[in-house]
């Protein structure tokens, strides 16, 4: 530890250089995971395409409407933020570059998780702890699968916790709002921190603007904003065409079914226990921001109608991985005040978070473990075959398609995701055996066949390019 305080490169500590390291290691592989899986077209249009086409639009100054959600962008999902987000594609038409973003952005949170540590711990403990942020398996796999705009809230969320530690407000509330641009759900979570900022800061002026600049937010996009410009459907996720306000009304009438629902069924515990050991338990120490791992658990567990958000795995755990890593920071300081009369706690310490770290990550299916797989990298015939077909959609022209091409498809104004057809221009299919039933979203192999057989039959469509399963439909 005192060899890592002393060294310098170029007049800069080494604890500096390995925390860039890091940073450029991690981005690489995320950025090689998402890439590789892309190009073997196992991203999807739900919800990859569904960004693409909204950005693309936005870079073209073109009123956002998708033709997937049937919504303008800002009423499936309010996300001022895509806006700024949109400058990528003022550089390059390769869809490519979201990943690419996303992979850094995520990346990039472990410098201000490192800045905030390193203000009060041990400078190995504050590398260990920010290498537990970014080799958290959440932030893998927001970093795998597809794109979403929920994997910018980590770095702002990051910026933020670091601004109120060193109590510069201004720039505080500037990634506040920021955070919030985010997704309309955001500011419920943000509003947690008031209680945080009360408990830690004694601020109560600041934690009461936080708690009311966040929830005000979130009332006003999902009251006001979205249904203005066409959401009339925001369901509460508890129950089928249920709103907000039933749901919230119904547990409170009935809290033992918040209970229940939030460790039933039994996934839920797990990825509860999962998520804390990948940070030691530790995170369980610090109180203060306790209700705010708390409520990023239950707006996940006690949603009834996606059980796939009770999982560790896509982009559920994202900001949940900047809270406990936080949480993590300041139980450490805790431990070691507590044990300060033991030799060498610090190095104990960070022995135990990284041995409870990788145990959980080589336990569990990791994504980064698909780098080690050699089918991973693979090259097959039929990618061939879906490439060639591509090529020959031609640009400006609306097409409908499945699942798994529509991200290779949605820079135009007009892609639709089989079933609906739309009387769209081109219709694009890839019917090659053994595929993942999500490639097909709802329709399934044989459903997608029917689909093409239907059209062909009624002389609506004819083939005019086929390779190997591919084929290529257009309008008569």
């Amino acid at each position: 530890m005192e060899r890592i305080n002393r060294t310098k490169i170029l007049g800069v500590k080494i604890d500096f250089w390995i925390i860039v390291f890091i940073f450029l290691l991690f981005s690489t592989l995320y950025s090689l995971l998402a890439v590789i899986r892309h190009n073997h077209f196992q991203s999807q249009g739900i919800d990859f395409s569904i960004y693409d086409q909204a950005l693309w639009l936005y870079s073209k100054f073109e009123y956002p409407f998708s033709t997937i959600t049937n919504l303008p962008d800002l009423a499936d999902r309010f996300r001022p933020i895509m806006l700024l987000l949109s400058t990528l594609y003022w550089f390059t038409e390769n869809e490519r570059i979201l990943l690419l973003f996303q992979a850094t952005i995520l990346s990039s949170a472990v410098f201000p998780i490192w800045l905030i540590a390193r203000r009060c711990l041990p400078r190995i403990l504050a590398i260990v702890i920010a290498f537990l942020y970014i080799d958290f398996i959440g932030i893998q796999a927001t970093a795998v699968y597809d794109f979403h705009e929920m994997s910018l809230l980590p770095f702002l969320l990051a910026w933020l916790f670091y601004f109120l530690q060193k109590e510069r407000w201004i720039c505080y509330f500037f990634f506040l709002f920021l955070g919030l641009a985010v997704r309309e759900h955001v500011g419920f979570l943000l509003s947690t921190l008031g209680i945080y900022i009360w408990l830690v800061k004694r601020s109560w002026k600041m934690a009461f603007a936080t708690v009311v600049i966040s929830f005000t937010w979130s009332i006003l996009a999902i009251k006001i904003f979205m249904p203005a410009l066409g959401q009339n459907d925001y369901s509460s996720f508890v129950q089928e065409n249920e709103s907000l306000e039933s749901a919230l009304i119904g547990y409170l009438t009935n809290p033992q079914s918040i209970v229940s629902n939030f460790f039933l069924p039994i996934l839920k515990t797990q990825t509860l226990i999962w998520s804390l050991v990948s940070f030691g338990l530790v995170p369980i120490i610090y109180m203060p921001l306790m209700p705010a791992s708390l409520f990023q658990f239950a707006t996940r567990f006690l949603d009834q109608l996606h059980p796939v958000r009770w999982t560790l795995f896509f982009h559920y755990s994202a900001e949940l991985a900047v809270v406990l890593a936080v949480a993590t920071i300041f139980g450490c300081v805790i431990i070691l005040q507590k044990f300060r009369s033991i030799k060498y706690i610090a190095l104990i310490l960070a022995m135990l978070l990284m041995f409870a770290h990788i145990g959980t990550n080589l336990l569990l299916d990791s994504p980064l473990k698909n780098l080690l797989k050699p089918q991973f990298y693979k090259h097959q015939s039929w990618m061939d075959n879906t490439r060639l077909v591509l090529a020959q959609v031609p640009k400006n022209t609306s097409v409908a398609s499945q699942n798994n091409l529509l991200p290779h498809l949605s820079h135009r104004k007009e892609v639709y995701l089989l079933p609906n057809v739309n009387n769209a221009e081109y219709v694009i299919v890839d019917l090659h055996p053994g595929q993942n039933a999500w490639d097909f979203y709802n329709q399934g192999l044989e459903g997608t066949k029917s689909i093409l057989v239907q059209l062909v039959k009624s002389n609506s469509y004819k083939v005019v390019v086929s390779s190997g399963d591919v084929y290529l439909l257009k309008k008569f």
